[in-house]
Order: structure tokens, then sequence, then C-alpha cells
């Protein structure tokens, strides 16, 4: 791994971790250009966006330094956007399972990464902040909020009835992948990520390919590819402050997910093959899991797929 300790940009948007690895990767000039789209408040264009969408991916953390992916997902209206700086969550209103971890986190540290993401349009949207129940609503005062580019999303439509129902959740936890897991991540196209700066601020983002992007090297480790991005880095540049990550996977088709936590190790400059499946960035990140979690009917949620990113290599 390059050295990151005599490295830096004059763009105070970003934390250091995110300067060095744009840095490293030489794309610090457009990262300071694209640092404008970074404020601590909703865009008024980006309102409608979000208040209309079923579905949040949101990341918290546990004690251990064990970092945990979720899905929230709800009837219309659930997400309301209070005052540009915070956003609500209307708990009535959310059909996926409440036996979630992340209800038990937040109770003890209330920093979140939250994912607004419409897989049928490719558009997504990041809101980092801090997290206050107030009643039935959980409310999410905003540190960092703006758009993503709408690269490696595979699209799908929701069947969107007027009420979604809630499930009978059936939990199990573990050490290690059993082969029904294995080849469920062989078969992903989908993986979404949690991260945490050195500072404790969550992030949540998303990565995407043809099935088979993400290799399974042993039953404990994976390998994920690093695509061109955004070039802010701010799930890498988190991960060099705090090497510690989760990951959920969701199985569309049974409305089951599975959630892991772990740490990371990133690589760059890789030749070869691993050039050719990072679609020429030479980098990728092996992820270490301590623990998984499998929810069985964690939604009831019907998801037709339509097509994969143009983008994916």
């Amino acid at each position: 791994m390059p050295n990151l300790s005599n490295l830096y940009s004059m763009n105070e948007t970003y934390h250091e971790g995110e300067k060095k690895i744009q840095q490293i990767t030489g794309e610090a000039d457009i990262a300071n250009s694209l640092s404008r789209l970074i404020t601590n408040m909703v865009t008024a264009g980006a309102i409608n966006f979000l208040e209309k969408q079923p579905m949040t991916i949101v990341s918290s953390a546990a004690s251990q330094n064990k970092i945990w992916v979720s899905v929230l997902i709800g009837d219309f209206g659930f997400v309301k956007v209070h005052e540009l700086d915070s956003i609500s969550f209307d708990k009535t209103l959310i059909r996926s399972t409440p036996k979630d971890i992340f209800y038990e986190n937040i109770e003890k540290d209330h920093q979140i990464g939250a994912l607004f993401i419409e897989l049928a349009k490719r558009k997504r949207y990041r809101v980092n902040g801090t997290v206050k129940l107030e009643d039935n609503l959980m409310m999410l005062h905003i540190n960092e909020a703006y758009p993503n580019c709408p690269k490696y999303i595979q699209r799908r439509v929701i069947a969107l009835p007027e009420h979604f129902t809630t499930q009978d959740a059936v939990i199990s936890k573990g050490t290690d992948f059993p082969a029904t897991f294995q080849e469920m991540i062989r078969k992903a196209d989908t993986v979404f990520v949690g991260s945490k700066a050195e500072d404790g601020r969550m992030d949540a983002s998303h990565r995407g390919g043809n099935p088979g992007f993400i290799e399974i090297l042993d039953d404990k480790t994976i390998k994920v590819p690093e695509y061109p991005g955004n070039s802010m880095f701010n799930t890498m540049g988190n991960f060099v402050q705090n090497p510690f990550a989760g990951l959920l996977f969701v199985d569309f088709e049974k409305g089951e997910t599975l959630q892991l936590t772990g740490s990371v190790e990133m690589k760059f400059n890789q030749t070869g093959e691993d050039l050719v499946k990072t679609n020429g960035t030479g980098r990728h990140w092996i992820f270490k899991m301590d623990e998984w979690i499998y929810i069985e009917k964690h939604h009831d949620v019907q998801w037709e797929f339509l097509d994969y990113s143009p983008f994916n290599p």
C-alpha cells in the first residue's frame, strides 16, 4: 500500500483519509471541483426524490468496531424532509422488520449514514448525520448531504401497493460463511457498504457489477473491486482512518438480507487480471468477516429486475 503519511489537499470539505486517497489516485483536482456538492442540508430539488422513496439504506455502529448496514422499507411517506437540515423516518410506516440490529445500535451511537437510492431510475442521494428518537419519529440531523453518480446501479422496479406488510422475521447469526451464503454473494450484482470516519461520522454507499464481481477467497474473506467513481473516495477514505466495514446483501426475490461486519485491507496498483476486473483502476479491497446476520422475511416487497448497468465491466 502507498505511503499515506505525507499527502494532503487544501480542500477542507474532505477529511484527511479522503484527501490521502484522492492524492494517491491523482484525482484530488476532480474531487475538489465536486466539493461544492457536499452541504449540510438537502437541496430543494432533492426533496421530492427523498420523500417518495420506499427504501433507505442505513449504516450504524455497534461496540468493538462493528459496523452494520441495514435496509428500511416503508409505506409512501415514511420519509419526510422537515427542514432542509433534517429528515424524519416515521417508524409507524416502516414495514421491514423492527428486529433489525439498526434499532439497537442507534440507541447507543446516534451517528448514521443514509443512502436514498431509486434503483429503477439509477438515482441516489447520500445523507450522513445524527439521529434522535422522538416518539414514533427518527429525526436525522444532517451533517453532509450530496447526490451520487448513477454508475453501476442495476435497474429494478419495486411494486408499490397502498401498504406493505410486516412479516415475522427469522434471524440467524454466525461467524463462518455457509455454502448457501457464498452462493448468494457470488450471484450478487449489488452490495451496500457502511464505513466510519475517525470522528465517528458514518457513511452508507453502494457497489454494483455483473454477477461474480465479488470474489469469495475463503469462508471468511471476500474481494471487492473499486471501479472508477466520483473521485471523492468517501468509503475508501474512511477505511484509511478506520479499517472496519459493514456489508449488506439483499435477496430481492425472497425479501431476505445478509449483513456482514468485519475489517478491510485496501490494495492499489494491481495488474493483470485484477486490472481488468477493477475496470482499469487496479484498486480493490479485501473484506475479512467477523460476524454475519441473516434475516428471513425481512420485508415483503416484490421487485422486477430490468437490466444491468451499462457501466459494468
